[in-house]
């Protein structure tokens, strides 16, 4: 499939351009980051790909987008490879196809426990435990989601691949030319699926600005969700990890209507975590073991209440974290979710949003970073 771009008119001089980018079924997130912004229908909402899978409602997250259009709010959204890729397997009627259609059913039933087509069975009544080739044939569900929900379907399926608006370029996973001309002959699979873009070796004349992957990976010294720009490359990367992170927040791009540039650019979040007061000051540090999904296996040593000390098994390196990070896939070793074990630096008064409580102390974010802010006379050390 070759790459499809969709010019959108600028906001009018009272309006915001607001981008922001994979939602994963967090319809919460979007609703609340609206709101905090004060959306209006001078605005316009830019929305940069994977809208659906892996968080807990797809399906409300694509009709709240459609309602919002319904009501006269300039909306535009682009495509992310999980919209590709799952109505592409939707839509293609091979056996092989189909294969890949039910395995992705199973996966997200088994692993994540949510995903567009799982919310559509749920409201049809149908039970994954019904599906297979010797139960409901994959054919026959197919079918039955196109002709139930033709409108979603066809909208996701027919999204651009691309949005330019001005001098900048949205696009969910970046792009491998802003030269428009050019870029339109190449394959939409280049601008959806292109894994650490901030990390490739480019320049750009227009702005980029993508999702797809969480801002947190570029970072192995700090554990942050918050938005990251290269005015070197000029990339913006926005992903703030929604549905895949600990901390995970919906960022936005705020542009007035007249942007040509990021001189004037700011940037917004949302997320549902309770605000507390610090009450006691404590001392940075920084991160002994920071986790990362691709690197991820441990060996666990000791349960200790509701924390466990682990050896990560590529560095060898031992440290404490809280049990709930820990997750067991079948065939694979025991997994350890994203983790950094440093100390923010914190004042007393300071506001500190609350990811997890454990007995030693707090998960928080303080500016879009995520760390411990332990109780007081206790340690996270060996």
């Amino acid at each position: 499939m070759k790459t499809t771009i969709r010019k959108i008119p600028l906001p009018a001089a009272a309006g915001r351009l607001i981008a922001v980018s994979d939602i994963h079924g967090y319809v919460s997130y979007l609703k609340g980051l609206l709101e905090k912004l004060c959306f209006s229908l001078n605005d316009t909402l830019l929305i940069i790909g994977d809208l659906i899978e892996k968080g807990p409602e797809s399906l409300a997250t694509v009709r709240f987008i459609l309602n919002l259009i319904d009501s006269g709010h300039q909306v535009f959204v682009s495509m992310g490879n999980v919209e590709m890729s799952r109505l592409g397997d939707l839509i293609d009627s091979s056996s092989d196809a189909d294969r890949r259609f039910l395995h992705t059913l199973q996966y997200a039933h088994n692993v994540w426990k949510h995903g567009l087509f799982l919310d559509m069975m749920d409201e049809m009544g149908i039970s994954m435990d019904n599906v297979t080739y010797d139960g409901i044939s994959v054919p026959a569900l197919k079918q039955a989601l196109l002709t139930r929900y033709q409108r979603e379907i066809d909208w996701l399926w027919n999204l651009p691949t691309v949005l330019t608006a001005g001098n900048f370029i949205f696009a969910h996973a970046g792009v491998p030319t802003d030269d428009l001309a050019r870029l339109r002959e190449t394959d939409a699979w280049e601008c959806l699926k292109r894994d650490a873009f901030l990390h490739e070796n480019v320049r750009f004349t227009r702005y980029i600005v993508t999702g797809h992957w969480p801002v947190t990976l570029y970072r192995s010294d700090i554990d942050s969700m918050s938005s990251i720009y290269d005015a070197e490359k000029r990339i913006v990367a926005i992903d703030g990890g929604c549905a895949l992170k600990a901390g995970a927040q919906l960022n936005a791009l705020i542009l007035p209507a007249e942007a040509q540039d990021m001189s004037r650019a700011r940037f917004e979040h949302y997320d549902p975590f309770p605000v507390i007061t610090a009450d006691h000051p404590q001392k940075g540090r920084t991160a002994t073991i920071h986790m990362r999904y691709f690197d991820c296996s441990v060996d666990v040593l000791e349960e200790i209440d509701d924390l466990v000390r682990l050896r990560h098994q590529s560095t060898g390196r031992i440290f404490l974290a809280p049990k709930y990070l820990l997750y067991y896939r079948p065939g694979k070793p025991t997994q350890c979710d994203d983790y950094s074990d440093a100390l923010l630096e914190v004042r007393a008064g300071d506001q500190l949003s609350v990811v997890r409580e454990t007995s030693i102390g707090r998960i928080v974010k303080k500016d879009g970073e995520l760390g411990w802010y332990l109780n007081e006379g206790c340690d996270v050390s060996l």
